[in-house]
């Protein structure tokens, strides 16, 4: 089933059946069942008889059955949750009970059975070759899969927010909160709220990127922007600033490490790019990134020559061999990269 069915089926008011709710991306997989749910429940005061739910890896279909059985008090509709079961954990006895339970449901009118899974617990196996799974259940079911979203969509989705809270934004101002607080939905909800509680306090209405770097949270990978950022910039004491700030805070060394060749790895194909001719739209279409940064490493391009770059990242492999080797490894290792490269 995909998202414009589900719609469908919402609006109509005919809602038995079962929805399965899985994938990568969490937010949208609580969202949509909770709209499954308002539409479902509309009087609180008998949601005890007409809301079951359950919680737990290991799906208990005695008790599923017993609650689809029973039907619901003074409401057209019972739903029945089961969150974050594992359908990958199931026995084939325990699929027959399953498929049982389906049959139940489909031959009612008022079950409505609702599954929330958790990334990696069901095998959908794609399109094209479905898995033993969804074959047997198989217009039994309805399985929505909610993938991570595109920079393009949770641009919209950031902005539609926004909006909503009467707040203005410039693209540029979501990719910098993309860049800093990362893509997963939840968090970035969040971080809308919290934005924009903070500008309405202050009497203001429009978001900056000043403000995104002042109140919003970082990811890992922004914590270790400082030292991103004096690479880019080929700012030796920024880069010992930063240092001294990772080591205080006992950031790992090859975490470190990893991001240092994550920036050069990258650094060096805008540099090959850039040096090709290539232009910077067909750049961002080849290498996928966010346009924000991308601006940020165009720039840095222009201080690191070919040849430059090409013995930077010889000389991180050469730092990566040896420490693996028994050659000098940790926080000293590092100093004297940042000392021999940037």
């Amino acid at each position: 089933m995909d998202l414009n069915n589900f719609k469908a089926k919402i609006d109509s008011g005919n809602l038995s059946g079962c929805y399965i709710f899985t994938g990568e991306e969490d937010y949208l997989k609580k969202y949509y069942l909770s709209v499954l749910r308002s539409a479902c429940i509309s009087d609180d005061a008998f949601s005890a008889f007409n809301h079951i739910v359950f919680d737990g890896g290991d799906i208990n279909f005695a008790e599923l059955l017993e609650a689809v059985k029973s039907p619901p008090m003074f409401e057209r509709y019972k739903l029945i949750e089961w969150r974050y079961g594992s359908f990958n954990k199931l026995t084939d006895h325990e699929m027959e009970v399953f498929l049982s339970i389906l049959q139940i449901v489909s031959e009612g009118d008022y079950a409505v059975l609702a599954f929330i899974v958790g990334e990696g617990e069901i095998d959908i196996g794609t399109p094209k070759k479905p898995s033993k799974l969804v074959k047997s259940i198989d217009g039994k079911a309805n399985i929505l899969n909610f993938e991570k979203q595109s920079d393009a969509q949770l641009l919209a989705w950031l902005k539609k927010h926004f909006d909503k809270e009467e707040v203005t934004v410039t693209r540029e101002t979501l990719e910098a909160l993309l860049f800093r607080s990362g893509h997963t939905m939840s968090v970035l909800a969040n971080e809308v709220d919290k934005l924009a509680y903070m500008l309405k306090s202050r009497g203001e209405s429009t978001l900056t990127r000043a403000h995104v770097d002042e109140c919003a949270s970082s990811t890992v990978e922004c914590d270790t922007f400082a030292l991103s950022n004096a690479v880019l910039n080929r700012d030796k004491r920024g880069a010992y600033l930063a240092l001294e700030e990772m080591k205080m805070e006992r950031s790992d060394p090859i975490m470190i490490m990893g991001m240092l060749g994550k920036v050069y790895s990258e650094l060096a194909s805008v540099v090959f790019l850039v040096a090709d001719g290539v232009s910077q739209a067909d750049i961002e279409t080849t290498l996928k990134m966010n346009p924000y940064k991308l601006q940020k490493y165009m720039s840095a391009a222009k201080k690191y020559p070919p040849e430059r770059i090409s013995k930077i990242v010889n000389e991180l492999a050469r730092v990566d061999t040896e420490a693996k080797y028994g050659g000098i490894m940790g926080y000293s290792a590092i100093d004297i990269f940042v000392a021999k490269c940037i």
